[in-house]
């Protein structure tokens, strides 16, 4: 099993993927993705990406998107690689086109890559049992990281300090001091027997296991209340959450 590709609907090995210099991902970073897990051959919360994926798309102005074809290209490509246990990463650019801020006039062909890779959760999980180590990091993003957009120079500048720091993760502050989320997950918190976390808009991403820990809460009775901290508060708090692989017992430094 080895990683696959599929680029405007042509599968092929991940190293003959190719797209023009003028592609709008690659100058401007004019471009949505979502990354599914696979169990067992199958994407996980597959609706919810969905949904998220086009709200991107709308966000940004994309023409609609003909998501059955998306679908049926997802699913040729997971069949093909083989791969059961892994990862489907989802891109769609605004397209190529002469090198210009504004919008290409009439528009051009979005560019689709689809990628799908193994993945082995072994490490993850003991990172879960054992739990990590974060720092914190000003939060230097756009103002509109509600988008899942490929806009990640901050993310990444963020997350290149916490390994630099021998942490897995950066804890991002806003310019007052209050804490937004990680590079690339959620953050929860649990003061006093309550879960925690910062309230929903432009300021995060609307991550899906923040969602499905939230739904799951709401099953177990266990109270919930969108609040607004600084790093003090987080350090005090009785556990910290990362949404995105759920580890918990995270130490900020």
């Amino acid at each position: 099993m080895k990683d696959l590709a599929c680029l405007n609907g042509e599968a092929m090995p991940v190293e003959q993927a190719r797209v023009p210099v003028w592609d709008r991902g690659f100058l401007f970073g004019d471009a949505v993705y979502e990354v599914f897990r696979l169990y067992r051959g199958r994407r996980w919360l597959e609706a919810e990406h969905l949904a998220r994926l086009r709200r991107s798309l709308t966000e940004l102005d994309f023409a609609p998107y003909e998501f059955e074809r998306l679908i049926e290209r997802m699913d040729r490509t997971v069949a093909a690689s083989g791969i059961r246990e892994g990862t489907l990463y989802v891109q769609i650019t605004r397209g190529v086109a002469p090198r210009s801020h504004a919008f290409p006039d009439p528009p051009v062909t979005p560019t689709e890559l689809i990628v799908v890779r193994p993945y082995d959760d072994g490490a993850t999980d003991q990172l879960r049992e054992r739990g990590v180590g974060v720092i914190s990091q000003p939060d230097l993003r756009w103002k509109r990281c509600d988008i899942k957009s490929t806009n990640l120079l901050a993310n990444v500048l963020a997350i290149e300090a916490a390994r630099r720091a021998g942490c897995e993760e950066a804890i991002l502050l806003d310019s007052k001091g209050f804490v937004t989320e990680a590079t690339h997950s959620s953050l929860l918190w649990v003061r006093q027997g309550r879960l925690e976390a910062t309230p929903e808009g432009h300021e995060i991403l609307p991550g899906l296991t923040r969602q499905l820990i939230l739904r799951l809460a709401r099953s177990l009775e266990i109270p919930f209340s969108s609040s607004h901290v600084k790093l003090a508060d987080l350090v005090e708090a009785g556990e910290v959450i990362n949404a995105t692989r759920l580890r918990s017992n995270v130490t900020p430094r």
